[in-house]
Parts: C-alpha cells; structure tokens; sequence
C-alpha cells in the first residue's frame, strides 16, 4: 500500500470561489497584483496560476493551497510542522501517492465501508509496517469525501495518533472505557470539520483485559451510533493478543503489510488467527513508503 503525509493549515472553503479571489481574500494577493496577472492571462493565453508565477508575485505552493481550497481539501504548507509528514493527504494532496491511497479508500467503499461497515480496524504483524500511516490517512481520505469520520487509537501500548495530529493524551479512549471521562471531554477535533479523533488516552497496566471488558464493546457500539465511519488503529497483532481483540470487536479488518519487511508467514498467520475467530478481513494492502 501507499502513505500519506497530512496538510497543515485548512484553506477556508470558498467554494466556487476563482482561484485569485480566494488568494486576494487570503491576504496573499493584491487588487494591483491580480489584474496583472488576469492580463498577461489573457495576452499569453495560459492558467492564471501560470501568469502569476511568471510575474513572480505567487509560487507553485501558493498555487496548490488556493487549488485546495477550491476544491475543498485541507492541505498545508511544506514546513508546517503542526502536523506529521505521514499525513501525506494534507501535505501531498494531488501527489501520486495519495492517489493510491485513494484507490484503497475506493476498494473499502464497494466493501461496505461506510454502509455495512462503520468499524475498520488496521492491523499488521509486526511494529514499523504502517499500519498507523494507513489508519491516518485512510481516516483523512473518508472525512474529505463528507463522511462523518472518527480516528480511533485503541494501541493502549504505544499510541501514536494524537502525536501525528499534535493533539494531547491526557484523556482518551482508555478514559472513557473505565468511564472517567465524558464523550465531549475526550473527542478532539481536527481542521477537518468532519474528521475527529480519540486518542488511546492514559495508559492503562491491563490494556488487554481492559479491551475484553464489556465496557469496550459499548463503547464501540455507542461511537457507531455517532459516526459513519471509524478507523481503528491497533497495536501489532503478533507482539501482543490486545488487536485480536480489538479485530472482534470491529466490523471487519484491513491487514497492512510493509515491502521487503513483513514475511509472508507473518501475513499467513495473522489471517488464519482472524478467520480462526470469525472477524472479517477485507483484504490487505502493501505499504512501500519508510514510517
């Protein structure tokens, strides 16, 4: 499978909107600068986007942020460092890379993600295979299709999400399940209005006891209630029995596989482990991108 890195500052949508008025509403054009542009357009017959780097009064960059924003999809500037370069679909939108993430979020829609399947866990043998990648911007990709999305850290082990996001941990997941928290508390919001996320949250001493609580079970059926879709993302499957666990409690399961690192036994077990207690796998990718 691909990675994706994340996009830092969300474009405010302008939708409709050209893309010199919403550079000229972003403060990084002005009205003298603009009609430049629109003529030297005009006279050369090529892209506004061209015209205004030829004149020298915008760059490439300026030129995919205003893109975004026309078409609605976050992004952010190169040396944004609010967010982690693993979030390819904000920093990288229109890159080849995110367009194979992209064919991955289409194969999990004709599966039923969304519809059939709000609950996707991300799994892989071993740590370092991407599996973390994949759950981030895989959860990016279905919030920018509209869908009503919840990124979901059940790695009570080593959580990651939030430090992609640059979120906090102090309240999470773990919190809610042992109910010291509310919904509201632990939920954090991201510049996607329809992508949210739960951290894993304080790091409980009995994290796979904690997962094979009935508590945890409510907990998963109350967040379908609220979202269309929720991708889990889990600890490694053969480090641990916590995602086994975490597998059954979900509607299906999407297996990540890193290049030139996961053995094909690994792969062969981890789905015999999976059909051996009746969760779904849907299918497995191959992530050829370093996390």
């Amino acid at each position: 499978m691909t990675s994706v890195q994340l996009a830092t500052k969300e474009p405010e949508r302008i939708e409709g909107d050209s893309i010199g008025h919403i550079l000229g509403k972003a403060g990084r054009l002005t009205s003298q600068e603009l009609q430049r542009i629109l003529a030297l357009q005009a006279k050369e017959n090529i892209l506004f986007g061209d015209a205004a780097v030829n004149l020298g009064f915008l760059t490439e960059e300026d030129i995919r942020w205003a893109l975004a924003s026309q078409y609605s999809y976050p992004c952010s500037s190169a040396d944004d460092v609010r967010f982690a370069r693993e979030l390819l679909v904000l920093h990288e939108p229109f890159s080849a890379r995110v367009e194979n993430i992209r064919s991955i979020r289409s194969a999990l829609l004709l599966s039923g993600v969304g519809k059939r399947v709000s609950t996707l866990a991300i799994l892989s043998p071993g740590a370092g295979e991407g599996k973390t990648f994949v759950a981030a911007n895989l959860a990016l990709l279905f919030a920018q299709l509209g869908s009503k999305t919840l990124l979901l850290d059940l790695n009570f082990r080593a959580p990651r999400i939030h430090s992609l996001f640059q979120l906090k941990n102090n309240c999470g997941a773990s919190s809610l399940i042992i109910k010291r928290a509310f919904m509201d508390e632990a939920v954090q919001q991201t510049a996607i209005p329809t992508l949210q996320i739960l951290s894993a949250g304080p790091k409980p001493p009995n994290p796979l006891e904690l997962l094979s609580w009935d508590d945890s079970r409510q907990l998963l059926s109350s967040l379908k209630e609220q979202y269309e879709v929720i991708i889990v993302d889990t600890p490694a499957f053969n480090q641990t029995a916590d995602s086994q666990v975490i597998a059954g409690l979900c509607d299906a399961n999407l297996l990540v596989a890193s290049k030139g690192q996961t053995k094909n036994t690994a792969i062969a077990q981890v789905k015999k482990q999976l059909e051996a207690a009746g969760s779904k796998l849907l299918g497995a990718v191959v992530n050829e991108i370093s996390c």
